[in-house]
């Protein structure tokens, strides 16, 4: 067989078993046909054979980002949303002055979308965390346009006079029943800031969703960037009934139809796996997940290994910064959070929580389930084991996504089970710095235990989140090796550290794993699907402090190279 795309000359990360390192690849027909050295892979090469010598550059898998949210990752992208990330906005000043230029080019009454602000990120926080940005902030210089802000984690969220206007909110507006929204202590007028999806819905209905078209839109942009990053697999973890109203639409069903004809018209660029959403967050019940599993309309007679529908998404808690976390004991304050379930006491909600995730597992699907305090860790794997002995394990590989706290005793379970955890190193290293605030300096520097749930056994992915984080795996590997918080530079929690063979691993054969196709993806190997990532530096010599820095120069996907700066 003469090969229609071949590597010479560099080095090739395989991810194999033994993590053997090779000098070239063969590609035929989408899969891989050979790997070995650059005199084998000569043997494949015909007339018309597409030769790239690697010139000594790195190749390995494509990568698989296990956890994040396209839809809503490309919607916080120019040209949908400003971008107010600390890469671009360091200050409340500078969100200001952005805001203000887009004013300047929308008519009056347009609404004006923003992503990204982080209080570690912004001076005026830093030197005071108490000062966020408020309404005020943004009515200075934008009182005729309605302007709605996410924060990074998606959690918070920040509007402005015009909106609570329309809203008709005021110091008289009842506070949700789960969420918050902020008010200003001295005269209880709402500040703009709404927490947690729960508060968000106090605004949300008033959000003009995006159109089919921008959402088209968001997607492509989501797509461009996965490319740009070498992701060749993803996980899209919230997309469904439940996501109609969060944040404008980014998670509704409209994404199930415009996957499928994304993948029909040959611009899905990377293999997607979707979680289903099922409900709305802090109200889902399991008459929620009874009624959508039976009335949804799912693609059929479609590739699933481009585009797969294999289980659903719950969220358990909330997340430390905004102390929603469910935690065993106390944040520093006080408080401990909770479940983010319908339910008067803590048993009512474990017990709704277990229902739901038994009648998933039944069917056949897999569950992921958001949980990153630790006593929402004990429940999700108390439900998990419960499942699993009532009906079988199945090999349905259900999963804890975040993890952040969670325990060696629980994380031993889950390796004993057969079940995963998928972690994000990025947003360790960007929470870091002030997490000590909430948690305590122990706590702190235990959160996202990824040394320890490795040594446990489970099999640990990594992710991005996005656009929690930006989807750069290479800042991941950093992040998890280093465990350094992006403001300081210090380390947090050491003996959390692992590898970057270890990391490179859960950005690649673990997120196949996950999706049920580490046989056929997530490592260089004969017979496998040609999915290919190449960089331009030795991911595994170089200077830590510089992983997050390496080029992506190419990605392939089954064969079709996607993205190409190396010729």
């Amino acid at each position: 067989m003469k090969a229609d795309l071949a590597f010479i000359n560099g080095k090739v990360i395989t991810v194999d078993r033994d993590f053997s390192i090779r000098e070239a690849v063969a590609i035929a027909s989408g899969k891989i046909v050979a790997v070995g050295s650059t005199r084998d892979i000569n043997a494949y090469v015909g007339a018309d054979t597409h030769v790239i010598d690697l010139a000594g550059k790195t190749l390995l898998p494509g990568i698989n980002d296990t956890h994040l949210h396209a839809p809503f990752f490309g919607s916080t992208r120019p040209p949908l949303a400003l971008d107010l990330t600390p890469q671009s906005v360091r200050s409340i000043e500078d969100m200001k002055i952005l805001l203000a230029e887009k004013v300047r080019t929308s008519e009056p009454g347009e609404w004006i979308r923003g992503y990204g602000w982080e209080p570690g990120g912004l001076a005026e926080c830093k030197k005071d965390p108490q000062r966020l940005p408020r309404k005020w902030d943004l009515d200075a210089v934008a009182p005729d346009n309605p302007v709605v802000f996410s924060e990074f984690s998606g959690h918070n969220l920040l509007v402005n006079g015009k909106v609570l206007e329309m809203a008709n909110i005021t110091k008289t507006t009842a506070d949700p029943t789960t969420g918050k929204m902020e008010r200003d202590p001295q005269t209880g007028e709402p500040t703009g800031i709404f927490m947690e999806f729960g508060g968000q819905a106090l605004v949300s209905p008033f959000i003009p969703l995006l159109t089919r078209e921008e959402k088209r839109q968001a997607l492509l942009t989501a797509l461009e960037h996965f490319c740009k990053n070498g992701i060749t697999s993803f996980t899209d973890a919230a997309i469904g009934p439940g996501g109609e109203n969060y944040t404008y639409g980014v998670m509704s069903a409209d994404f199930i139809g415009i996957y499928k004809e994304l993948l029909q018209s040959g611009r899905l660029t990377a293999r997607a796996t979707i979680l289903l959403l099922l409900g709305d967050y802090g109200a889902l019940t399991l008459a929620d997940l009874q009624r959508h599993m039976d009335t949804l309309q799912l693609p059929e007679d479609i590739d699933s290994t481009w585009l797969n529908f294999p289980g659903v998404k719950i969220f358990a808690d909330g997340i430390p910064p905004l102390k929603t976390a469910w935690l065993n004991e106390d944040y520093v304050g006080g408080g401990r959070g909770s479940l983010v379930l319908p339910g008067e006491t803590d048993e009512e909600k474990c017990a709704l929580l277990k229902s739901m995730i038994s009648y998933l597992h039944a069917r056949g699907r897999q569950v992921g389930v958001h949980a990153t305090g630790d006593a929402a860790a004990d429940a999700v794997v108390d439900a998990l084991v419960e499942a699993a002995e009532k009906y079988g394990n199945n090999d349905l590989r259900h999963y804890v996504i975040h993890g952040d706290l969670i325990s060696r005793e629980k994380a031993a379970i889950l390796a004993h089970y057969g079940f995963g955890l998928a972690m994000q190193p990025a947003i360790e290293a960007a929470v870091a710095d002030y997490e000590p605030e909430f948690l305590g300096a122990e706590r702190a520097a235990y959160e996202m235990p990824m040394a320890m749930a490795i040594d446990a056994g489970v099999v640990v992915t990594s992710s991005s989140d996005a656009p929690v984080t930006y989807p750069n795996w290479r800042k991941g590997v950093q992040a998890a090796v280093q465990r350094k918080g992006v403001l300081s530079g210090k380390v947090s929690g050491p003996d959390q550290c692992i590898t970057v063979e270890q990391a490179i691993r859960t950005y690649t054969i673990n997120g196949a794993w996950q999706d049920k196709m580490d046989h056929i993806k997530g490592s260089i190997e004969k017979g496998k699907l040609a999915d290919i990532c190449v960089i331009d530096q030795d991911v595994l010599n170089v200077d830590p402090d510089t992983i997050g820095d390496i080029n992506v120069l190419m990605t392939v996907v089954g064969g079709r190279i996607v993205y190409n700066i190396l010729e």
